[in-house]
C-alpha cells in the first residue's frame, strides 16, 4: 500500500476549502488539497458513510464495469480479489484510502448541502447544509457530487401507488431486501439491470425483463485472480503494468473519438464483436436474436458489458418482455402492450437525472447569479472544472468528462484545483477566475467533435433537453490530462 505523499513545496497563503461529496472524486480532492499542503479543507457529505456511488448502490450484483486495477487510484494499490470489484471490495478500498491519508476527521456525515452563496465584498463562499450549523466562510468549494447521483423514477412510480409488493430502485436498495423465491420485474435493460438480473435469476422464482429498447452489449471477462495472480499483483511493477496496459488499451481505442465515430476503426471492431457475441449466445433463440438487437449506431449509448445477461434470458424462468411498464397495479405492472403482470417485486433499474448537474444544491456566484440559470439546462464548463462568473468554484466529474478510465480524470481533476487554490492567498490573491474567452472557444471546439460523434444520432442521458450533449469527453484521458496541466495558466485569471 503506498503511503501519503510529502506537500509540494512552498506554502500556499491561508485557505479553506469545502468539498461536497465524499466518494472517489470528493477523495481525490482532499488527498490533492493535502499533497499541496492545504490541510483546512471540510468534505461535506449527505449519507451515512463516505463511498459515494459504493455507499449507495448496494444492489444484488452491483460491481464495477471497469477492471479494478484501472478503477483506483494511482497512488494506492489494493489486494483486488476480481478483476471487476463488487462493491463491498469497493467501498471497503475507499474507507482505507481515507483512513491512510487521513481524511475522515475532515468529513462530516449526513450533511447535505443546499446552497453555495459567494459574497463579491468578502471574496468568500458560505456552505449552507440541511443542519443549519454555522460553518464559517470558505475561500474555495470543490462539487464533487459527480452526475450519476438524482435517481430517474419513471412516471409510474412516482406518488402513491397502490401496489403491495415490494417496489426500490437500484440505487436505493433497502438492508434485507431479498429476491429469494419471488416473483421479480425488472424495469430497464441498463448496466444496473443486468446486474440484478444476474442475481434475479439465482434466487428468484420468476424473472420478467421489461425492455424499453435493447442495448448494445459486450462481453466483461469479470472473474475471480487465481492464487497465483493475486500474488503477482502485489509486487509493485506486475501491478502497474497491469495497470499501464489496460490505461494504454482505452486511450489508443479512443484516440481521435475512434470508438464513437461511425466510421472509427475502434466503433467498426466493438460492433463487430457485440454482434458476435449476441448471435454465438442467443443462436437457439432466434426470436430473443430480433428482440435484442438494438436500433441506434452502436456507442451512440452507453454500452452495457455483461457475461451473463444472454444466458439468463435462455434461463426457464427468465421471461423478456419488449415493452415499458406504464402502471403499477395492487398485485403488479401493467405493460405498455396493456398486459397484466403479477410480481412479488418491482426493481427500477431506470437510471438516473444524469443532465442534471449540481441538481441537489444551488451555486450562487457573482452578482448573486444562480449556476442553473446561467447554464439554461445546458451545462458546460471548461474541461468540466470552472465557470466564468464562479471563481473560486471547482467541479469534479463536471459536463463533458464522463469517460474512461474515470479515476484518472479524478486525479486530473483534483490536481487542477489544488493547484489553483493553492495560489490564493499570496500576494494578496483573492480571487481565481475563469477567462470567458477561454469558455466560449474551448466551448465552441468540443461542440464542433461531440457532433461528429454517434452520440448526436440518439436520444440518451448523454444530452440534456434541448439535445446538447452535456456529459460525454470524446478522447482519450491523455489529452484530457495534458490539457488540465498547460492550459491551467492561460485560462485561470487571478486577481
Amino acid at each position: 500500500m503506498s503511503t501519503p505523499a510529502s506537500p509540494l513545496p512552498g506554502s500556499p497563503g491561508r485557505v479553506r476549502v469545502a468539498i461536497i461529496g465524499a466518494g472517489f472524486s470528493g477523495i481525490a480532492a482532499g488527498i490533492a488539497l493535502k499533497k499541496r499542503g492545504i490541510d483546512d479543507f471540510v468534505i461535506f457529505e449527505a449519507a451515512d458513510g463516505i463511498g459515494g456511488t459504493w455507499w449507495k448502490n448496494r444492489y444484488p450484483g452491483a460491481e464495477v464495469d471497469l477492471e479494478s486495477h484501472i478503477y483506483s487510484f494511482s497512488f494506492q494499490h489494493s489486494d483486488w480479489s476480481r478483476t471487476h470489484a463488487g462493491w463491498q471490495e469497493l467501498q471497503a478500498y475507499l474507507e482505507s484510502v481515507v483512513g491512510t491519508w487521513g481524511l475522515m476527521p475532515h468529513v462530516r456525515l449526513r450533511e447535505k448541502v443546499q446552497s453555495v452563496t459567494w459574497s463579491d465584498a468578502d471574496a468568500e463562499y458560505t456552505v449552507q447544509t440541511s443542519s443549519g450549523a454555522n460553518d464559517g466562510s470558505f475561500t474555495a468549494v470543490i462539487s464533487a457530487v459527480g452526475f450519476l447521483n438524482i435517481p430517474l423514477y419513471p412516471a409510474f412510480a412516482r406518488g402513491a401507488n397502490s401496489y403491495e409488493g415490494d417496489l426500490c430502485h437500484t440505487s436505493t436498495w433497502r438492508e434485507g431486501l431479498s429476491m429469494s423465491g419471488k416473483s421479480v420485474g425488472v424495469v430497464g435493460t441498463g448496466s444496473s439491470a443486468v446486474q440484478v438480473i444476474e442475481s434475479a435469476v439465482k434466487d428468484a422464482a420468476e424473472v420478467k425483463i421489461f425492455q424499453l429498447e435493447p442495448n448494445w452489449l459486450l462481453p466483461k471477462g469479470s472473474r475471480d485472480f487465481s492464487p497465483l495472480e493475486r500474488r503477482l499483483n502485489k509486487i509493485p511493477p506486475v501491478y502497474k503494468w497491469r495497470r499501464w496496459r489496460l490505461y494504454l488499451d482505452y486511450d489508443i481505442r479512443q484516440y481521435r473519438s475512434s470508438h464513437v465515430r461511425a466510421d472509427g476503426r475502434s466503433n467498426r471492431r466493438r460492433k463487430q464483436a457485440s454482434i458476435d457475441f449476441m448471435h454465438r449466445s442467443l443462436a437457439s433463440r432466434p426470436e430473443l436474436l430480433e428482440l435484442t438487437t438494438p436500433s441506434f449506431p452502436f456507442e451512440a449509448r452507453r454500452t452495457v458489458v455483461s457475461d451473463s445477461y444472454y444466458p439468463a434470458l435462455l434461463d426457464p424462468k427468465v421471461c423478456l418482455v419488449p415493452h415499458g411498464v406504464k402502471e403499477l397495479t395492487r398485485t403488479g405492472v401493467v405493460d405498455a402492450n396493456g398486459d397484466e403482470h403479477d410480481l412479488d417485486m418491482v426493481v427500477l433499474a431506470t437510471g438516473f437525472d444524469a443532465a442534471n448537474y449540481l441538481g441537489s444544491y444551488e451555486v450562487y456566484g457573482e452578482g448573486g447569479i444562480e449556476l442553473h440559470d446561467t447554464w439554461k439546462s445546458e451545462p458546460q464548463a471548461f474541461l468540466g472544472l470552472m465557470v466564468p462568473g464562479y471563481p473560486n468554484f471547482f467541479m469534479m466529474y463536471g459536463p463533458n468528462t464522463n469517460a474512461s478510465p474515470l479515476v484518472h480524470f479524478y486525479e486530473a481533476q483534483a490536481a487542477f484545483a489544488a493547484g489553483v487554490i493553492s495560489k490564493l492567498g499570496r500576494r494578496g490573491r483573492t480571487r481565481a477566475r475563469l477567462r470567458t474567452s477561454a469558455m466560449v472557444a474551448y466551448n465552441e471546439w468540443l461542440q464542433a467533435r461531440l457532433q461528429r460523434t454517434v452520440w448526436r444520432t440518439t436520444d440518451s442521458y448523454f444530452k440534456s433537453g434541448t439535445g446538447r450533449i452535456v456529459s460525454q469527453w470524446p478522447f482519450g484521458v491523455t489529452s484530457y490530462i495534458l490539457a488540465t496541466k498547460c492550459l491551467r495558466r492561460l485560462v485561470v485569471r487571478f486577481s
